[in-house]
């Protein structure tokens, strides 16, 4: 993290699969709420953090049925706090509430 004048405050995440860790991240969105979203390709997840740093909840797994991922790339939260994921290998777009 940095601050609006580029200078470096703090870091986080670990490398792992367990909540809070990640394995490949590869893409942000902040959602209406503040938190952080984060792209986890490797580990087919959504992990959700605040800006704090404390992780708050992930979602997804691999698979390729409704909630799940294969390789998601990135997020973006609509206007309405709904948030919408690229699914990379599944070919589709996921909407979440």
């Amino acid at each position: 993290m940095f601050d609006v004048d580029g200078e470096f405050l703090y870091k986080f995440g670990e490398y792992g699969e367990c909540e809070g860790e990640l394995a490949a991240p590869c893409c942000l969105s902040v959602d209406k709420a503040g938190h952080l979203l984060v792209c986890d390709y490797v580990n087919d997840n959504i992990q959700v953090f605040e800006l704090s740093r404390k992780f708050l909840t992930r979602f997804g797994r691999n698979g390729s049925e409704i909630g799940e991922f294969s390789v998601p790339t990135s997020t973006a939260v609509f206007t309405d706090g709904r948030i919408v994921v690229c699914d990379l290998l599944n070919n589709r777009l996921q909407v979440f509430e």
